[in-house]
């Protein structure tokens, strides 16, 4: 994300960068914990950043099982442990995207900054 922000012009919102990291790393820690069938030795997941002018664009794409309702579930109750990543990216981001095209998840994240 330091890249990013090298990258980016002065004018890029400060709030809006650490609001794409924060669903960057809630996206990509349920990748990594939920995206793999087999554990580490599984198929390795990519990650793609882009900046384009003022839009963040992040891609993951993993063979790990199909994500069914968690795109559309409600944040959990204050006292769950779990369970908020998916709710917390869907309400920082511009765009939170998930496809399944065969074994293959893709997921696309954009925030204008």
């Amino acid at each position: 994300m330091q890249l990013l922000r090298e990258k980016g012009s002065t004018s890029l919102d400060e709030t809006n960068i650490m609001l794409f990291e924060s669903a960057v790393s809630e996206i990509g820690a349920n990748v990594l914990t939920h995206g793999r069938t087999d554990g580490p030795t599984d198929a390795p997941v990519e990650f793609r950043l882009t900046l384009e002018g003022h839009m963040a664009l992040a891609t993951f794409v993993d063979r790990g099982p199909p994500v069914h309702n968690h795109l559309t579930r409600a944040m959990p109750e204050p006292t769950s442990e779990t369970g908020r990543g998916l709710a917390i990216a869907r309400q920082v981001l511009d765009e939170l995207g998930y496809e399944r095209d065969g074994e293959i998840n893709t997921w696309r994240l954009v925030k204008r900054l």
